[in-house]
Formats: C-alpha cells, structure tokens, sequence
C-alpha cells in the first residue's frame, strides 16, 4: 500500500516532466521576425565548403537544373535534419548522376558548423545549387 501511495504521488511529476527535444520545435524561416539565421560568414563560407566538388565535378548528368537542400537548425545552433530537392531545366523533378551527386552534397552540408542566429529559434536555412552544362555553376 505505502508503494502504491508513492507511486501515485510521483506519477503527475513523471507526466509533466516530458524532455523537450529542440527539434521537434516549431520551424521558423530563417528570414522570419529577425530571426537572421545564417552560417558564421555567410555565401563565402559555403563557397568554399562546396568549392571541390565545385571543380571535380564535371561531367553532371542531367546536365541543367537546381539543386537545393533545407537545412533545419535548432535554436542552439545544431543541424537537426534535412531535406533535398532536385529539378532539371524544365523544373521537373529530376536525380542528378543516379543520386550520387547528392549524396556528396549532404555529406559537406551536414559537416558546415557555426550556425549563427539573432534570435532562439528552430530554423531552417537554404543551399541552392546551379547546375549548367555539366558542371555546378552557382551556389547560394
């Protein structure tokens, strides 16, 4: 009986003690309410973490088209998940190099650090690619 009493007492702490995951936060545009997410040095420093695929990859197929990946940022500056889209010149959906260019893609954008906001919110962020003639021409 005295372990059932304590157990009755404990169980409303236990229900209204939930962990709060910070990504499972509300999502705000990084562009949204001052939020200004942005990585530490913005376009230059994406420049440069994208700039040897940039150079290596030549050969795209198809060789046209837009590449971008929404990054989502909790309020502590984490990566928390993404997603990734792939259109061709006709904007339809396309898989540029049977999926493998997008794979390299993820792997350098989930290795980018020092994401920077003026307010703590969950975020997502944009990485566009431009793919012309085979090669990435732009990223922004």
């Amino acid at each position: 009986m005295k372990n059932l009493l304590l157990l009755l007492t404990f169980i409303p702490f236990l229900a209204f003690s939930q962990e709060n995951n910070d990504c499972e936060e509300r999502t705000m545009p990084y562009w949204a309410n001052n939020i200004n997410s942005r990585i530490k040095g913005e376009n230059p420093t994406l420049r440069k973490a994208f700039k040897e695929i940039q150079l290596t990859e030549t050969n795209i197929q198809p060789s046209n088209g837009f590449i971008t990946l929404r990054l989502y940022i909790n309020k502590t500056g984490e990566f928390c998940e993404m997603e990734t889209f792939q259109i061709d010149e006709n904007y339809q959906p396309t898989v540029f190099n049977n999926g493998e260019l997008i794979t390299a893609l993820e792997t350098i954008a989930l290795s980018l650090t020092n994401w920077q906001r003026d307010e703590d919110y969950k975020t997502y962020n944009l990485i566009r690619l431009k793919i012309k003639n085979g090669k990435i021409e732009e990223i922004f």
